[in-house]
């Protein structure tokens, strides 16, 4: 991430905190955030139900305590998430990187609005087989125009790092088939000044298997005006909750795309395991993967083990106090 750029990331924060009155930041120990206290607003109340009322069940439990970017953007609360991270590879050797990721909720201005620091998620699955140490950061605001039980329509615009305009509307669909199972799907039409116009869809789907397990599928294809072909990608991961402090999954997953050829650049496996130490907002998280990469450039496949080591500081406020 460019110092500079991330400086002012830092200050933005910090300005938008003290505008809505910020007091200590404190963390839960058992899901690493904690929620603010019920609000009047109907919208607000069922959003915040959606994150916070279901916490008994495993999948929200397990999104939480890995930090997927979706379950933050749809909080009606303020996170900040500074992540340390250091990767080994046995082709591409080591790599380091501070990544700044975090949204800062606007009730004071409008219960539906948030700022959001490097919300451009590239693709980057909390179990990817190769996690993409150049993400772009980015910053923009995001108007939640209508949001009921089961589904959710969101609009955003704002500023890629390279200062080119983007904007975007995301709808969000989640039913729950059965008891233990649990669909949710989402389209994002999208607008980037650099790369013209682009689409994203996911499938997901999450099987509780009990009380402290759970299976999760995820699938996504994307397509780019500037690119030819989509970008496809697919998962399956078995998760575990240890305790209220520890989490251990296991994932494999295949990645690709359709365009100038039918390639499966990556496909592997692996396992994760993420831990809450010392502070309650404060975390560790250990990811062995394995992976056959294949590209254009090099159309020999090729094995290569890889290693991430992650230490995050994970802050959950309520400015709207």
């Amino acid at each position: 991430m460019n110092d500079n750029y991330k400086g002012f990331l830092l200050a933005l924060l910090m300005v938008s905190a003290t505008a809505h009155g910020a007091t200590t930041a404190e963390g839960d120990a058992d899901t690493g955030s904690t929620p603010p206290g019920e609000e009047e607003a109907p919208w607000l109340d069922t959003g915040h139900a959606y994150v916070v009322q279901r916490a008994d069940n495993i999948a929200r439990w397990m999104d939480n305590f890995f930090g997927v970017n979706r379950v933050e953007e749809e909080a009606p609360y303020s996170t900040l998430r500074l992540r340390l991270e250091h990767e080994w590879d046995e082709i591409d050797d080591h790599e380091s990187d501070i990544k700044l990721r975090g949204k800062v909720y606007l009730p004071k201005l409008n219960k539906r609005l948030s700022l959001l620091f490097s919300d451009d998620d590239d693709g980057i699955e909390t179990n990817d087989l190769i996690d993409k140490q150049d993400s772009p950061d980015d910053v923009a605001l995001q108007y939640t125009a209508r949001e009921k039980e089961r589904y959710r329509i969101d609009f955003k615009v704002g500023l890629r790092s390279s200062l080119h305009p983007k904007a975007s509307v995301r709808y969000r669909y989640e039913y729950p088939m059965t008891e233990s199972l649990i669909g949710r799907f989402s389209e994002e039409v999208l607008y980037r000044g650099d790369d013209g116009f682009g689409s994203r869809t996911r499938l997901e789907l999450d099987k509780i298997l009990s009380d402290n397990k759970v299976l999760q599928w995820y699938n996504r294809v994307d397509w780019e005006e500037e690119e030819s072909g989509i970008q496809w990608r697919t998962g399956l991961s078995l998760n575990r909750r240890l305790s209220d402090k520890r989490a251990l999954g296991y994932f494999i997953g295949a990645s690709g795309e359709t365009s100038p050829y039918h390639l499966t650049e990556n496909y592997g496996f692996g396992m994760r395991y993420r831990q809450n130490i010392y502070r309650p907002w404060l975390f560790i998280e250990v990811q062995p993967r394995y992976a056959w990469r294949k590209s254009y450039e090099n159309p020999d496949r090729e094995g290569a083990a890889n290693i991430l080591l992650r230490l995050e500081a994970v802050f959950t406020r309520d400015f709207g106090d």
